[in-house]
């Protein structure tokens, strides 16, 4: 049987890490272990998960000295999963995410083909609606116009922005997976030992598909596996839903994806991506 490490990053919000965690255990007919990551949170959350877990044997409780962002905090839970559980799959899951199936994991394992590298699975929001498809820019030079359009929204900056909404109109955008909920397979750990990880926040759905392109694989929707995904309930902790500081997330990760899309095209040129 297939082993899998669900790595849970909590910022803060141990109440929603609860309630993650909690769903996570009521998985059936699965082989897993739970990692959470309390990713320098400055309030008791260390303690709470503790006091919480500590006699459960499928739960472990991670500290960092601080807060790493996502991918760094991921990359954290990730390399415990594999090296000291001998996992053959990664489920990230946010903190805000709740499995209402029993059987979610079972299914994203028997949509898995070898050629993928990342599955996630439909998601839901709270009012019962589905969370509609993720299309993103993930090819140059349409990474580069949204990067700049940010760029002069963000610092009011006049005219440009019209023009670089008539490039973004012709540039195509991709669909992609969510963040908050990703599993990462074995064919993406034959090429990959970690998440890419010089990006805070935003932009990661980005790279990982890039760099599942990159290395020939696909990603998957399993349409019949659903999660329900509260919403920016981690971004309330971190940045208090100020637009500002959230800007400046993107604006500082964005260029990152700027730069693999770029080095992607030299590389491979327009047909890969």
């Amino acid at each position: 049987m297939d082993k899998v490490a669900v790595v849970i990053l909590n910022y803060m919000n141990y109440r929603e890490t609860f309630c993650c965690a909690d769903s996570v255990l009521l998985q059936k007919n699965i082989d897993f272990k739970i990692i959470i990551v309390d990713n320098g949170s400055t309030n008791d959350s260390y303690t709470q998960l503790k006091r919480r877990y500590y006699r459960n044997p499928s739960v472990y409780i991670l500290k960092t000295g601080k807060n790493y962002g996502f991918a760094k905090g991921n990359n954290i839970g990730i390399k415990y999963g594999k090296t000291k559980l001998f996992a053959d799959f990664i489920l990230l899951l946010n903190s805000d995410t709740k499995m209402i199936q029993k059987d979610f994991i079972s299914k994203l394992l028997l949509g898995y083909k070898k050629n993928m590298g990342a599955m996630g699975g439909k998601i839901i929001q709270q009012n019962g609606m589905i969370q509609e498809r993720y299309f993103d820019y993930v090819t140059f030079p349409g990474t580069l116009f949204l990067y700049l359009k940010l760029i002069c929204d963000r610092y009011s900056i006049p005219i440009l922005p019209e023009k670089l909404s008539v490039f973004l109109e012709k540039a195509n955008k991709t669909e992609i997976l969510h963040g908050s909920c990703l599993m990462l397979t074995p064919a993406f750990f034959e090429k990959y030992d970690l998440l890419y990880d010089k990006t805070f926040l935003y932009g990661e759905e980005i790279l990982l598909y890039i760099f599942c392109k990159r290395a020939g694989l696909i990603q998957k929707k399993i349409q019949d596996a659903v999660i329900l995904h509260k919403g920016k309930q981690s971004s309330s902790y971190l940045y208090g839903n100020r637009n500002s500081l959230r800007d400046k997330y993107v604006l500082s990760s964005f260029k990152y994806v700027v730069w693999e899309s770029l080095k992607t095209r030299l590389q491979y040129g327009v047909g890969r991506i």
